[in-house]
């Protein structure tokens, strides 16, 4: 379940009651296609291509599931190795996501980009304790080249997770008008999820403006007409809260 907090802003806030500025958003998780890997960079797989004598033993040992230093697991995946970098992000996860976050997403992405769909998970997983503020470009950089093709290759996961990471204030930043008509296109015939997760987004926005508000309800129509009972009834119920908003706001500025 994914819990949010909606705010008007301090002008209506006083006119609501605290029911109405706190809402549980139950999004359901995709049924399928949680395991579609794709395949964006295979990167190395050749042992000869390592430049250092030091390395190709290392992964020689590697390959023959001998024990490798975590020093030389995080050199091999600095090389584009996947199965390093599987194995360090495996690794870096017992230790603590948290504490961890940025090297699991960025060397999970490194796996996942070879085609290794477990380490996605790990990677959006830690994608969530990441601090846009902080987090170095070019890190986000490898996330997306990673993140766009799984999504558009019709991995559930990665498709809810663009949704998630891309908005004002978020790890992708604004979502462009031509990536959320793509995200829609992937969506059509779908059970509503992504729409009530793109709706949900705008919302999250507290600075959010009326077309913002537009354009979710918008979206949660499209939602409300899910088959899934809780994506549908989850809908419904911020369509009510929105109309809520608007009429209070309306009072309050009358």
């Amino acid at each position: 379940m994914l819990r949010i907090v909606l705010i008007l802003g301090a002008l209506a806030l006083s006119a609501l009651p605290a029911a109405a500025q706190e809402f549980e958003v139950p999004i359901p998780v995709a049924a399928e296609g949680q395991d579609v890997a794709v395949v964006v960079d295979r990167g190395l797989t050749k042992t000869k291509y390592l430049p250092t004598r030091k390395l190709r033993a290392a992964r020689v040992a590697m390959l023959a599931k001998q024990v490798v230093s975590d020093e030389d697991l995080r050199a091999l995946a600095d090389r584009k190795d996947s199965l390093a970098a599987l194995k360090y992000t495996q690794l870096l996860w017992q230790r603590g996501v948290s504490e961890n976050a940025s090297d699991i997403a960025y060397y999970g992405s490194i796996a996942a980009a070879a085609g290794r769909v477990s380490a996605l998970k790990k990677m959006i997983r830690a994608m969530a304790y990441l601090d846009p503020a902080t987090e170095p470009a070019k890190r986000r950089k490898q996330l997306m080249r990673v993140l766009y093709p799984y999504a558009w290759g019709g991995n559930s996961l990665a498709l809810d997770a663009l949704v998630e990471f891309n908005g004002e204030g978020k790890l992708f930043g604004a979502l462009s008008e031509r990536t959320r008509t793509r995200i829609l296109d992937h969506a059509e015939g779908g059970d509503g999820r992504i729409e009530l997760r793109m709706a949900v987004s705008l919302l999250q926005n507290t600075k959010r403006t009326p077309d913002d508000e537009a354009a979710a309800l918008r979206l949660l129509e499209r939602a409300q007409q899910s088959s899934r009972l809780s994506v549908k009834t989850t809908a419904l119920n911020l369509i009510a809260l929105v109309g809520t908003w608007q009429e209070e706001r309306r009072i309050v500025t009358n």
